[in-house]
């Protein structure tokens, strides 16, 4: 019986703070589908855990 393992993508993250816009790679998981968004997942900047969501053809830190 195989553990169902939840979905990981590698995508594009934009990262927006003070004015400066910085994109960055990072491993997605955990990702779910919401009736209004199409995604949200999370996503480990820095080292700290973060809930990432679906923009477009990029990611952005929620």
């Amino acid at each position: 019986m195989s553990i169902h393992k939840p979905p990981i993508i590698k995508r594009p993250i934009k990262l927006q703070n003070n004015g400066s816009q910085k994109i960055v790679y990072r491993v997605i998981k955990d990702i779910q589908h919401l009736k209004n968004n199409p995604q949200v997942g999370t996503a480990t900047i820095k080292g700290k855990s973060c809930m990432v969501r679906n923009q477009g053809i990029y990611w952005v830190v929620v």
